[in-house]
C-alpha cells in the first residue's frame, strides 16, 4: 500500500544531503563544516583532533550512507512529497524545490491557506462508556429503594424490560430506567392533580366538587405513565429494526471492501463505526466495539454477545456467519463479498414491491378519498333539493362536517400510513 509522508524528517535528511554535498563542492574547511553541521552531533565528535584525511574519509562516507538510507526509506515506503510539507522546508530550499517540480506560487499559496485553516480534527472512536443523566440520578434518590422492591416481587416482569432496553439501545440501566418510570408517574400524577384543581378553581367550581373528581383523574394518570414506559422500548425496536434493515446491505459492502484489503476482522468494524456513516447501525457497532476494546473480549465472543441482543435478524444472521467463517478458518472476504450481492438484491426487490403497492393505494386514495367525496355531495346535493334530511341531520350540517371534518381527517390517517410504510432512503 501506498505511504504518503508530508512530515518533516524526510525533508531533514535530504536538507543535510544538500548541505554535505555543497561543502564537499566547494571544498569548505574543517572548522568551516563545524560551524555549519549544526544538526549532525556525531559528525562534529568525529572531526575534533582528526587529520584533514581523516575528516575527508569520513565526511565521504557520511554522504553515502546518507544517500543509502533516503533511498532505502523511499523504496520500501513509496513516499512522496506532497506540496503540504513545503512548508516545512527553509526558503533556499524550497525555492529550489519549485524550480525542480515547475511548482507555481499561487498553488502553494492556496495549500498554505488550507493548512493555516483550523479544522476540527475527528477523534478516532476506540470505545464509548454510558454517562448517567441527571433526571435518572434524582429519580434513583428518590424511588431506589421502591424500585428494588418491586423487581425483588415481580422479577419475570423487569426480567423482559431489561431485555427489551437491550434490544431497543436503550443506554440506560434497567433498575435506572424502572426508578425514572415509577419517578414521572408521580410527578405525573401530582401535577395532574394541581392541575385540575387550578382548571376548577379558575373556572369558578366548586372546590369539594373538584377535589372529588381530581384524585381518580390523578390516579389514572398514575397508572397510565409506567405502562408507557412499559411499551415505549417496543416503539424503538421497531424503529432500530427499520433503520438497521436500510443501512445492512451498504455496511456488508463496505465490510467487504475492507476485508478485501487486508484488514483484521475486528480493524473491519472499528473502521466501520469511526466512518460514522450508518446511523442505523451505529449502536451495534459501537457494542461489538466496546466489547472488545473496553472489556477486552475476543471477535467471536463480542459477535455472539451482540447477536444475541439485536432486533433484526438481518444483522443477527451475518454476524452469526463471521463467526462460523473466522472460527472455520474461512474466507471472510468472500463470505462478505456474498452477503453483500444477496442484500443488495434483496433491497432492490423490497423497493420495487414498495413501488408496485404504492400504485395499490393511489388507486385506493382516487376511490375512497377523491371520487367517493364527489358522489357523496352530489348525493347530498339532489337531497337537499328534494328535501328532508338524514339521520335527524340536515344536507348543510352534514356536508360542512365531511369538507371539513371527515375528508381531512382521513387524508391525514392515510399520510400516517404512508408514512409508517415507506423505507427510508
Amino acid at each position: 500500500m501506498e505511504q504518503v509522508i508530508d512530515k518533516k524528517e524526510l525533508f531533514e535528511l535530504k536538507k543535510q544531503l544538500d548541505i554535505y554535498k555543497d561543502y564537499k563542492e566547494k571544498g569548505l574547511k574543517k572548522l568551516e563544516i563545524l560551524k555549519r553541521a549544526n544538526d549532525t552531533e556525531s559528525l562534529k565528535k568525529f572531526l575534533v583532533g582528526r587529520t584533514e584525511e581523516e575528516w575527508k574519509k569520513y565526511y565521504d562516507d557520511f554522504i553515502l550512507k546518507l544517500e543509502e538510507k533516503i533511498k532505502t526509506e523511499e523504496s520500501q515506503n513509496s513516499i512522496q512529497i506532497t506540496n503540504e510539507a513545503i512548508f516545512f522546508l527553509d526558503k533556499k530550499t524550497k525555492e529550489k524545490f519549485i524550480q525542480d517540480t515547475n511548482t507555481e506560487n499561487y498553488v502553494l499559496r492556496r495549500i498554505k491557506k488550507k493548512i493555516n485553516k483550523k479544522e476540527e480534527i475527528k477523534e478516532e472512536i476506540a470505545y464509548t462508556v454510558y454517562k448517567p443523566t441527571a433526571f435518572g440520578t434524582t429519580a434513583n434518590l428518590f424511588v431506589e429503594n421502591l424500585t428494588l422492591y418491586l423487581t425483588k416481587q415481580h422479577p419475570k416482569l423487569f426480567n423482559d424490560l431489561s431485555l427489551l432496553l437491550r434490544l431497543g439501545d436503550i443506554k440506560m440501566l434497567s433498575k435506572t430506567y424502572i426508578s425514572i418510570a415509577l419517578f414521572s408517574s408521580i410527578l405525573a400524577g401530582i401535577g395532574s392533580f394541581l392541575l385540575f384543581l387550578l382548571y376548577v378553581a379558575a373556572s369558578g367550581g366548586n372546590i369539594l366538587l373538584g377535589l372529588i373528581k381530581a384524585v381518580p383523574i390523578s390516579f389514572l394518570v398514575l397508572l397510565i405513565t409506567p405502562a408507557l414506559f412499559y411499551f415505549y422500548p417496543y416503539t424503538t425496536i421497531g424503529n432500530r429494526k427499520k433503520a438497521i434493515k436500510n443501512d445492512l446491505p451498504f455496511v456488508i459492502i463496505h465490510m467487504a471492501a475492507i476485508a478485501g484489503s487486508g484488514a483484521l476482522p475486528s480493524s473491519i468494524f472499528n473502521l466501520i463505526l469511526n466512518s460514522g456513516e450508518y446511523k442505523g447501525l451505529e449502536g451495534e457497532i459501537r457494542k461489538i466495539v466496546n466489547y472488545v476494546n473496553l472489556f477486552g473480549y475476543d471477535l467471536s465472543t463480542a459477535l455472539k454477545a451482540v447477536s444475541l441482543t439485536t432486533p433484526s435478524p438481518e444483522f443477527k444472521d451475518l454476524l452469526t456467519g463471521i463467526i462460523a467463517t473466522t472460527e472455520g478458518g474461512g474466507d471472510l472476504r468472500a463470505y462478505l463479498s456474498g452477503k453483500a450481492v444477496d442484500a443488495l438484491s434483496t433491497y432492490r426487490l423490497e423497493r420495487k414491491k414498495y413501488v408496485e403497492s404504492l400504485a395499490t393505494y393511489s388507486d385506493m386514495y382516487t376511490g375512497i378519498l377523491i371520487a367517493a367525496p364527489l358522489l357523496f355531495m352530489t348525493t347530498l346535493a339532489i337531497i337537499n333539493v328534494i328535501g328532508g334530511s338524514i339521520g335527524g341531520l340536515s344536507v348543510k350540517t352534514i356536508s360542512i362536517a365531511g369538507t371539513y371534518l371527515i375528508i381531512p381527517f382521513l387524508n391525514i390517517i392515510f399520510l400516517v400510513f404512508l408514512s409508517i410504510i415507506q423505507p427510508e432512503t
